[in-house]
């Protein structure tokens, strides 16, 4: 995949994301306010973009990729709407600016996520809606699963049981698994699902979205820790201080930054056998998250090497 394709798809997102709710003629205005600028701050789109070019790559009709992405980063930024409330993680800051809440209100903040999630479960449907009928019904069990009570929402209740001084890195990676592990699931199974994915290719792709959510949330676990709120446009500490499950907190940083590399490692000798030309899944190389470190980490040869 060159970097033009990559900045295309990207573009075609964002302006997906931006203009997927439609007009704000009937909406009333405190709603309509609120919902433009969570639709202004759409963060780096990667699920979205991933989604659409997995699909494309698997035969997908473009305009059902297109809805696929933009339902399923819908979902994922309905999430973070929610996990930054006050009943959940109390964040005050999220993609570089005040969270919803902080500036709507509790109220509206919720009512935006489920718009978010109407809206994105109403593009999912657009996005299988053309598949064989086996695979459409795959399709919406697929999505069950990884969003429901086993899946996201499942791990985003484990999340809040209350772990200050009681976790175990096994426990921490299997709430990740549910939280993160299942969006990125999502978001490279479902193309391959209800387009032309051979069960060799949908297995090796879960299984490598499955270690690169891990990944993902081994390298959030490290920002809350060793990252300034300005470099991770998120507010910081919020782990430990609520006692939430956290690598860094149930094994130190020495051995988190030592699982990090596995994972990523371990997603990367997946990635390399899924079958045929490797540019075919080029667009997967996106989902490769750098180790988050702090402003002096950064400088330090010990860190580098550790990535």
């Amino acid at each position: 995949m060159t970097l033009e394709t990559w900045r295309g798809a990207h573009a075609l997102m964002e302006g997906c994301f931006a203009n997927g709710i439609g007009g704000f003629q009937k909406v009333e205005p405190r709603m309509a306010a609120a919902l433009r600028d969570i639709l202004a701050r759409p963060g780096c789109l990667v699920r979205a973009v991933a989604a659409y070019l997995t699909a494309l790559a698997m035969g997908v009709p473009e305009d059902a990729a297109k809805a696929l992405g933009c339902g399923i980063e819908y979902l994922h930024t309905a999430s973070l709407v929610f996990d930054d409330l006050p009943a959940m993680d109390d964040a005050r800051m999220r993609r570089g600016a005040a969270c919803v809440h902080v500036v709507h209100g509790e109220g509206l903040a919720l009512l935006v996520a489920l718009t978010l999630i109407n809206r994105g479960y109403a593009l999912m449907w657009q996005g299988i809606s053309h598949a064989y009928p086996q695979r459409r019904a795959m399709a919406g069990e697929w999505i069950d699963s990884r969003l429901g009570i086993g899946g996201v929402i499942g791990g985003q209740a484990y999340d809040l049981s209350g772990w200050r001084g009681g976790q175990t890195a096994a426990e921490v990676s299997e709430v990740a698994a549910r939280k993160t592990g299942d969006l990125l699931r999502l978001t490279l199974v479902l193309p391959a699902i209800v387009g032309n994915g051979t069960p060799r290719e949908i297995r090796l792709l879960d299984r490598l979205a499955l270690m690169r959510g891990l990944a993902y949330q081994a390298a959030d676990d490290l920002k809350d820790v060793i990252s300034p709120e300005e470099s991770s446009g998120k507010t910081a500490g919020r782990d430990e201080a609520l006692g939430r499950p956290n690598l860094v907190v149930a094994e130190g940083l020495s051995a988190a930054l030592r699982r990090f590399r596995r994972l990523t490692d371990t997603a990367d000798r997946v990635q390399a056998a899924l079958p045929g030309d490797p540019d075919r899944w080029r667009m997967l190389d996106m989902l490769r998250v750098p180790m988050p470190l702090s402003a002096a980490e950064r400088g330090s040869s010990q860190f580098s090497a550790a990535i």
